[in-house]
């Protein structure tokens, strides 16, 4: 019973091995998918900056509703969820 008690440990020690993995994958990619996201996301500062680099370069915007400037749009997300426009 020794050799079946012993396989049966290393059994459950294998797939103890393998859920730790598949976690830590799906940490590190949460991670990185987090990351992309904050280089992503426009921050006022930025916008402004931008905004006053088109206004010396005397650039005529070509709609002004925002869509054909193209001006990009913030991501907007909640928990790491994109938010979707309404």
């Amino acid at each position: 019973m020794r050799l079946v008690d012993n396989l049966r440990k290393a059994e459950r020690k294998g797939a103890m091995t393998l859920r730790r993995g598949v976690e830590r994958a799906r940490d590190e990619w949460a991670d990185v998918e987090r990351r992309i996201r904050q280089r992503m996301r426009i921050y006022p500062q930025k916008q402004k900056t931008a905004k006053a680099a088109a206004v010396d370069l005397d650039e005529p915007e070509l709609s002004h509703s925002g869509a054909a400037t193209g001006k990009p749009k913030p991501i907007v997300s909640i928990h790491g969820r994109d938010l979707r426009e309404s």
